[in-house]
C-alpha cells in the first residue's frame, strides 16, 4: 500500500470537498506529490501540511493569490503584518457582531415589555442622564421627508438602528436628536419621568402625539 493518499481520502481528512483542492491545484498553490500510473492524484505529508496552511490562510481572508505570494515570495516580516491586519480585521468583525447581538437584544426586549396596541398606558420610569445630539431640525407640523433623510445620512452611521429622538418646544420646529455619550446638544437630566409606550408605523401618526406636554418620556417604536 502507497504511503500516499488520493485526492478524495485527502479531502475527508482535512474536511474540505475535491472540488477545492482541484481548485487550489489550478490557482497553483497545492500540487499533488506525483500522479500515479491510474491518473489518481497522490499526496504526503508534505501536501498535507501545505494544504492546512492554505485553509488557515483562506480562514483568514487572505485571497488564492495572496496565499500563493505567501507560501512562494513573501519574507516572515510580511507574513507576520498580514497576520496582524488579519488579526485587526477579525477584532473589527467580532465588534460588529457585539454591536449586533447588542441590537438585537434591545429589539426583543422591547417586544417583550411593550404593552398591547390597544392599550394606553402610562407610568414612572427612572432614568439615567441621557446625552443627546441634534440630528437636524423640521418643521414641527411637518413629516420627515426622504430627502431629509438623505441631506443628513451622514450624521448617523446606521439610520434607524439608534433610537430617534423627537425634542419638541414651544416654537414651531422640532429637533430630532440621537443619543450619543459626551453630547451637549440636549442633556435630558437623571429623574423619573411619565413614560407612554407609542405603536408607530408611519411618521404622520406622530401628530397624535401631545408635543407640546415637556414632562411625557415618549418612546417611539417602528413596526416590522
Amino acid at each position: 500500500m502507497s504511503d500516499e493518499i488520493t485526492i478524495s481520502e485527502l479531502a475527508k481528512l482535512m474536511n474540505v470537498s475535491v472540488h477545492q483542492i482541484r481548485y487550489f491545484e489550478e490557482k497553483g498553490v497545492l500540487n499533488p506529490a506525483y500522479i500515479a500510473e491510474n491518473q489518481y492524484r497522490m499526496y504526503g505529508v508534505d501536501e498535507i501540511y501545505r494544504l492546512s496552511h492554505i485553509l488557515l490562510l483562506r480562514k483568514m481572508g487572505l485571497s488564492v493569490q495572496m496565499i500563493k505570494e505567501c507560501l512562494s515570495n513573501l519574507t516572515t516580516v510580511q507574513i507576520t503584518s498580514l497576520f496582524r491586519q488579519a488579526l485587526a480585521d477579525t477584532e473589527a468583525a467580532i465588534n460588529q457582531l457585539q454591536q449586533t447581538k447588542q441590537l438585537i437584544s434591545k429589539l426583543l426586549h422591547e417586544k417583550e415589555h411593550i404593552p398591547p396596541e390597544d392599550q394606553v398606558t402610562y407610568y414612572i420610569v427612572t432614568r439615567e442622564e441621557v446625552h443627546l445630539s441634534l440630528w437636524f431640525h423640521m418643521e414641527a407640523q411637518g413629516y420627515l421627508q426622504a430627502r431629509q433623510l438623505t441631506q443628513h445620512k451622514g450624521n448617523i452611521p446606521d439610520l434607524f438602528e439608534a433610537d430617534i429622538h423627537y425634542a419638541y418646544d414651544e416654537t414651531d420646529t422640532v429637533g430630532i436628536y440621537t443619543q450619543k455619550e459626551g453630547a451637549n446638544d440636549l442633556v435630558l437630566p437623571r429623574g423619573k419621568y411619565l413614560s407612554r409606550h407609542v405603536y408607530v408605523q408611519i411618521e404622520a401618526e406622530l401628530k397624535m402625539l401631545t408635543p407640546n406636554i415637556r414632562a411625557i418620556l415618549i418612546t417611539v417604536h417602528l413596526l416590522w
